[in-house]
Formats: C-alpha cells, sequence, structure tokens
C-alpha cells in the first residue's frame, strides 16, 4: 500500500458507485428505532439544523438547514454508544455521528469526495505552487461537538472533546472481516498502521488522524488515508472491554467501494511516554488549529507534492550542478547541533575492510570474491581508499566513535556515476565491519537513495576477528520508541513499528506530537551498546539517514545523504535521545510470518 500508486478517480466514477450502494453493509441494530432527536451543534461551519427520526431499524428521516430527507442507514452499539453511518440522498456526503445515549452527547462528522492539491508548493508556504491536482476518490470531514435533544433532557455538563489522552498508545487490533493491524497514537493529529497481512504486512504508512474522548471508557479514533487511498475509517474504543466498533468507508486499491461496518477485538501493545506538562489533564482544543483555516482543514502530508520526482538523468544532473559534502555549517534537512564528537583517532591508520564473498556490481572484477577496502587516514577529515590492488583515491570524511573502540565513517566515491557514497562501521575490539554502499536510484526510484549492506570484517594489527560470527540485522530496536532532539528547533519522536518500517513525528509547540510520516528502514546489530539505524524517506524528499544509535549513552550520530533540485549532499546528524517505552509487538510478526 505505501507504494501503491493510486487512481485519483473522476468526480462521475465516484458518484457512480457511492450510487451503487447508499447504506454501509452489515446489521443495523434497531436501538434508536422510533425515536426522534435535534443535534444541537457548535462550531464555525457546524449546520443550523440538523433533526432526525429513525423509522426503523434501517431508515431515517432528517432534515439538514430546512431540507427534509428519507435515507437508509447503519447504526452499530456498543455498551451505552451508538455509531449511526449514512449519506445525503442525491449526493456523494454523508453524516455519521457517535452519540453517548447516557448523556445525550454527541460527536458529527459530516463527509464528502474530492480534494484539489497545490504541486510544487512547501509546507511554509514561502514557495508557490507550480499546478494543481485533483483527487475525487479521497474523503475529506469536518466534524462538530454538541448534544442530541430528544425533547426531554438538558444539555449536557460535559461534551466530548478533542484529547491527548490516547496519546502515545499502541494497540493491536483485529477485526471481524478477518483484517489484522497494529496501530500506533504518536501525534494528536496523526496515526501510523501497520497491516498484518501478507501482502504488504510490515510497511508502516501514516494517516491524518482526530482522537476525541468521550469519557474515560470510550473515546472517537479516526483515520483518513491522506497521500493512500483517500478511504476514512471512524472507530469508537472502549477500554474496559478493549473492543471497538467502527465504519470504513471509501475506495480500495482496485478502485472498488467499501461501505461496511464491522466490530474489533483489541489489545494494548503499549504505551509510549508523551512529553506535555504534567498537569496536562488531556482535553485539548483542536490540534494545530493554526494551519486549519476553512472546513475540513486538517494535517495533510502530501510529500511528493513538495519534493517533486524526478528522472535518474536529472538527479544526476543535479548532482553534478552541486555536491555539498561535508558542509558542516550548510544547508541540511536534519541540521544537528547535538551530532556526537567527531573523532580523530584513525588518523595515522592504514586497514583493510574485507566484505565476505559475493558478487558486487561495483567491484573492479567479476566472480564471488571479496571485496576488500583498503584505507590510509592523512587527517581527521581526508582519507585516502582504494579497492584492494586498485587506484589511490582521496576523499573527505567525518568519523565517529559512538562506542567504545568502534568506528563509524562516511565518504564519497568521487567519480562514481551515480555519485555512491560508502559508510563503514569498523570494531577495533573484535574485528568486525559493517559496509554500506548508497547511491542515487533504488528498486522503486530513479532519484531516492538505495543501499547495500555488506557484512564482513577489519584487517589492523593483530585483531583476529571471528571465523563466523557478523554484525546482523535485528529485531531488537523493534517496539521502542525514542525521541531525538537534534537542536533547540528540532525535535522528534521515532516510533521503531516494525521489522522494516518505521515513523517519525515533529514536536508541536507544547510538545504535543504533531506532523507524523513513515517510511521502510533497517536495523543492525553491531553491538549492545551500538546499533545502526537506516531510512530513507521513500515517496518523500528521498534522503537516506544513518546512524548508530547508542542505548546506553543515549545519543545517536551518523549522515544525512541525497539529491534534491539544488544539488547532492552528504552531511552530519545526530541528537540526543530519551527512550518513551515500548511496545510489545514482535510476537504479532512472527506469528503471521512476516
Amino acid at each position: 500500500m505505501f507504494f501503491t500508486k493510486y487512481n485519483p478517480m473522476t468526480t462521475e466514477e465516484v458518484n457512480a458507485k457511492v450510487d451503487a450502494q447508499r447504506k454501509a453493509a452489515g446489521k443495523s441494530c434497531g436501538c434508536l428505532a422510533g425515536k426522534s432527536f435535534q443535534a444541537k451543534l457548535n462550531g464555525e461551519f457546524a449546520p443550523k439544523q440538523l433533526d432526525y427520526k429513525f423509522i426503523d431499524a434501517d431508515t431515517l428521516e432528517f432534515t439538514e438547514n430546512g431540507e427534509t430527507y428519507t435515507a437508509p442507514y447503519t447504526a452499530i452499539s456498543y455498551g451505552r454508544v451508538v455509531l449511526v453511518s449514512h449519506l445525503v440522498p442525491g449526493t456523494t456526503r454523508g453524516w455519521h455521528f457517535v452519540l453517548d445515549t447516557k448523556s445525550k452527547a454527541i460527536t458529527v462528522f459530516e463527509t464528502w469526495f474530492g480534494i484539489t492539491v497545490a504541486v510544487g508548493a512547501d509546507l511554509m508556504g514561502q514557495r508557490p505552487p507550480q499546478s494543481y491536482r485533483d483527487i475525487p476518490r479521497e474523503i475529506q470531514r469536518e466534524y462538530y461537538f454538541g448534544w442530541a435533544d430528544f425533547g426531554d433532557n438538558e444539555e449536557p455538563k460535559k461534551l466530548h472533546t478533542n484529547t491527548n489522552r490516547l496519546e502515545g498508545r499502541g494497540l493491536y487490533w483485529k477485526f471481524s472481516t478477518g483484517y489484522e493491524m497494529l496501530s500506533f497514537f504518536p501525534s494528536l493529529c496523526s496515526s501510523t498502521v501497520v497491516e498484518l497481512g501478507a501482502e504488504m504486512g510490515g510497511i508502516t504508512m501514516a494517516n491524518g488522524s482526530d482522537y476525541i474522548r468521550i469519557d474515560d471508557e470510550f473515546y472517537i479514533f479516526t483515520r483518513w488515508e491522506v497521500e493512500f487511498g483517500g478511504k476514512m475509517w471512524l472507530e469508537v474504543l472502549d477500554f474496559l472491554d478493549n473492543k471497538a466498533i467502527g465504519v470504513e468507508f471509501g475506495f480500495q486499491k482496485d478502485d472498488s467501494l467499501v461501505y461496511a461496518t464491522h466490530t474489533v477485538e483489541l489489545e494494548i501493545t503499549g504505551d509510549a511516554a508523551h512529553l506535555e506538562g504534567i498537569y496536562d489533564f488531556g482535553d485539548k482544543q483542536r490540534p494545530m488549529a493554526a494551519m486549519m483555516k476553512k472546513k475540513g482543514g486538517r494535517y495533510a502530508y502530501r510529500p511528493m507534492d513538495i519534493d517533486l520526482p524526478m528522472s535518474h538523468e536529472e538527479a544526476l544532473q543535479h548532482a553534478r550542478e552541486s555536491q555539498r559534502i561535508f558542509e558542516v555549517d550548510g544547508p541540511n534537512i536534519m541540521a544537528s547541533k547535538n551530532n556526537l564528537p567527531f573523532s580523530d583517532a584513525l588518523v595515522g591508520k592504514q586497514f583493510k575492510v574485507k566484505n565476505d564473498c559475493e558478487k558486487h556490481a561495483i567491484a573492479p572484477w567479476s566472480g564471488d570474491q571479496s571485496i576488500v577496502y583498503e584505507y590510509d587516514f592523512l587527517t581527521d577529515r581526508k582519507l585516502r581508499w582504494r579497492f584492494e590492488g586498485g587506484e589511490w583515491q582521496e576523499e573527505k570524511y567525518i568519523c565517529y566513535e559512538p562506542a567504545r573502540d568502534l568506528f563509524f565513517f562516511s565518504h564519497m566515491i568521487t567519480g562514481d556515476p551515480d555519485f555512491a557514497n560508502i559508510t563503514q562501521a569498523v570494531d577495533f575490539s573484535n574485528g568486525l565491519a559493517t559496509t554500506i554502499r548508497a547511491q542515487i536510484g533504488n528498486w522503486h526510484s530513479e532519484w531516492e537513495i538505495g543501499s547495500q549492506v555488506k557484512f564482513g570484517t577489519l584487517e589492523y594489527g593483530d585483531i583476529v576477528p571471528p571465523f563466523a560470527r557478523r554484525h546482523h540485522f535485528t529485531t531488537d530496536l523493534v517496539g521502542k520508541s525514542f525521541s531525538w532532539t537534534y537542536s533547540d528547533k528540532m525535535s522528534s519522536i521515532h516510533v521503531y513499528s516494525s521489522p522494516e518500517s518505521s515513523s517519525w513525528t515533529i514536536f508541536s509547540g507544547d510538545n504535543s506530537g504533531g506532523a507524523t510520516w513513515s517510511s521502510p528502514c533497517y536495523y543492525i546489530k553491531l553491538r549492545e551498546d551500538a546499533y545502526i539505524f537506516e531510512w530513507v524517506e521513500e515517496n518523500c524528499n528521498g534522503m537516506q539517514g544513518l546512524v548508530v544509535i547508542n542505548p546506553r549513552i543515549l545519543h545517536d550520530g551518523g549522515f544525512f545523504f541525497g539529491v534534491s533540485h539544488t544539488g547532492i549532499s552528504l552531511n552530519i546528524t545526530g541528537a540526543y535521545g530519551r527512550e518513551l517505552g515500548s511496545f510489545d509487538i514482535m510476537k504479532y510478526f512472527d506469528k503471521n510470518n512476516l
């Protein structure tokens, strides 16, 4: 799903398919049959009138701002809470509400299909759009808090509210449809989901979300598949019983419509700490409100409309025009004032890094031979290197010592046709080494960074590396969550949410989680005190982050590498860490053979 290219569809296609199914599939409860109420709603865009009469378990009559309609509906209930979903006749607009039948407090969602998106503008609005594109399949929404006036009740003392009480929570979901997923709530305006099915299981996807508190037992959680299929999921969660009810509405990747209710069995996988003030009791104004000026306004990150894709030749041309290699104070998407200290411990040393026997596209020979890199460190910023027996070549480099006697350094391969970059992790305590070669282009993109990992050994002095043991890919970090502080202006939350992917969330001003995105990644265990974490911001800016995390000192350090319309760059990154908690999730991947 993360790499699916969705058909935006046409308005005519959307209208025809919604017209063919005007009622959510699923048995409708009769819990409101024969009852009537007026929805008294707050908010700038709330309808002035929204009155309901429930004729039976499947048909209702409603009046919206003086216009009366009869429509089919589906209702599903759990305990005292009822979720109702229906469409407005003659349109693809919908009303979906969650009613607490005891307090009579209500949250009402208004939905409609279609959005026009700016292409080529930046996040801060400093670069005007180059064009616009329509996405008729994507559902938009506005929601309103209020109460249901049945004629014999007063306005409740407390209405539903936006909340941060779910922030940090992780859940396993088992739907009545057979669908399984993991979800994480690192933000007040986003969530991430890992599907556990065989087809795309293991890829973390970020969705726009709303978090609404009914009371300590019940919460409303939504996710809107922005940048993916555009579908909506509206769930009511009961944390006394770990159950949920919900409705799914929108288009599948084959453009078929799904409109159906469901029930869910939940398991709490963990709760990561969130960092608002201790006297923040959970009720919140609408998050990121300053950016939400129009009806339906919400956080929606559309990175491929910001960092426009390039062809391979365009990427190479930009790289040829400008190379910013270790401009420590230069432009850098993850510029850091908290990087690890640079190390000069390799100056004057000569050694070899031997990758285990395997074919390698850039080797100056063919066959199943070892790749051997020879190094000669001239200064703390300049080295010589060559393939064994080849010509020496000088490069800039930067080196860290993220753990005792373990060195992490990176350099370009000047002259490589794809602007390759080599990063080495060499351990003088045990003679093991890992080589990561990155270049412009990967398996699904002509311009984003791709990488290869080779495990091997260090040849230096009298060090005798182990015969068989190597650095290796690991799941040790899966389920962990950290905050990383790069400077006094940049910090984020990482959730290592699957063996092959993770997410990051930028903090808002009050330390709550804000904008979120996700990507594939990999984790390598060097030692108990050193792990490589690599990610590429795929379907985004295409940059590679590559760091060593030392969980003992809660500090990481490494490199950011990639190409943009302003050229290619290799620069430093690093941050102070804080462990926020962990989620017990590996058992779900093991069970699903993922």
